[in-house]
């Protein structure tokens, strides 16, 4: 039996290896909570606001949204991004936490220590690049950041509260417009 994409290699997780696709998204977001703070979009990201930020695994999708952002914006950044994106994210002197995929699982360890900071960090806001993947999704809600962005995501909803649908462009040209820079 392989491991699970979602959990630590624990006892207390075996069951859930064989739970739906919906019962595990309903017991991620009751341990992420119930409770989204309210937010005024766009306005609250004009005020260059606590942004935390989960990149997607695929460094070239990764590195245009990276490379398209103003340098200024990574003030107030913090990223979340696989391991791989390491390099990346140190050029652009961003703060972060970077995770291998058996790190990013309910209940391990580096997963805590990820969750933890995140926590302490504070955002306002939450962009989430990428494939849903629950653990991520998880984070985002537990952020307590009450903005949570994603793009074309709303059956990500509520761990997501605010999908756009960049038509004519990308999303760091999207997001750069409504951060004002």
């Amino acid at each position: 039996m392989k491991p699970s994409p979602y959990f630590a290699d624990q006892f207390k997780f075996f069951f859930k290896r064989f739970a739906s696709k919906q019962k595990l998204t309903r017991w991620f977001l009751e341990q992420a909570g119930e409770e989204s703070g309210a937010f005024n979009f766009p306005a609250v990201l004009r005020e260059k606001p606590k942004t935390l930020v989960f990149l997607p695994r695929d460094v070239e999708s990764a590195s245009t949204f990276m490379h398209s952002m103003p340098q200024a914006w990574f003030q107030d950044a913090f990223i979340c991004a696989h391991e791989s994106l390491h390099t990346l994210i140190s050029a652009k002197r961003a703060k972060s936490v970077c995770y291998s995929d058996t790190e990013c699982r309910f209940g391990e360890i580096v997963f805590q220590e990820m969750e933890q900071k995140i926590i302490e960090y504070g955002p306002t806001v939450c962009i989430y690049l990428g494939e849903p993947f629950l653990p991520r999704l998880y984070l985002a809600k537990k952020s307590g950041a009450g903005c949570r962005i994603g793009f074309n995501c709303e059956s990500e909803f509520p761990f997501l509260n605010l999908s756009l649908r960049p038509e004519n462009s990308s999303p760091a040209a999207l997001l750069t417009n409504y951060y004002g820079y």
